[in-house]
């Protein structure tokens, strides 16, 4: 399997027992330049109480703007990779040649889904590691997490029925049990 359809951003390839889903940075151009905006106007404002101002906020502005270029940075640079084998789940935040992965087995993982963004939340795709909530994919879209759980499912199908699946079915609290007689 090649790389995904022209229409998305992601690029999915499957070979040998693997499946690799590449994301790239998605870049909002209006955020950025109102950003840009935003920290020269800071820059140019601060510049002219820069005499008058004591030391420890001359600290506090270099270090906000400092800050502020890094995250301008980071926008523009994070490249997300997800491996997925049979054994484990690999995920990679890349950021030119600097790697940060973490590493599940499948069998620990499961009820992955597509999460709608809400206040203070990006949409993502994301799984059950034991307990706790693991996003695999931020700031991707319910057609792409679509694409990229079919290629799951086509390539390494054995393995998405784990990572799909509902280990302890909820049922409402509230039941008449109709289901159990017989």
């Amino acid at each position: 399997m090649g790389p995904s359809k022209a229409g998305t951003r992601i690029r999915i390839v499957s070979s040998s027992g693997m499946l690799r889903v590449t994301i790239p940075p998605r870049r909002s151009w209006l955020l950025i330049l109102f950003e840009i905006a935003v920290f020269l106007v800071g820059v140019i404002w601060v510049y002219g109480f820069w005499t008058k101002i004591s030391t420890l906020f001359h600290v506090l502005f270099i270090w906000g703007f400092v800050s502020t270029a890094l995250a301008l940075i980071y926008q523009l640079s994070v490249t997300q990779i997800v491996d997925l084998d049979s054994q484990r789940m690999t995920l990679c935040k890349e950021i030119h040649g600097w790697e940060r992965k973490k590493e599940y087995k499948t069998e620990a993982c499961s009820e992955l889904e597509w999460s709608e963004g809400s206040e203070g939340e990006r949409e993502a795709l994301k799984c059950k590691v034991g307990r706790r909530t693991v996003k695999v994919c931020q700031d991707v879209s319910e057609p792409e997490s679509i694409e990229i759980l079919t290629a799951l499912q086509r390539s390494l199908p054995e393995v998405a029925q784990r990572l799909c699946s509902y280990p302890d079915f909820k049922e409402h609290f509230l039941t008449l049990g109709l289901h159990k007689q017989k």
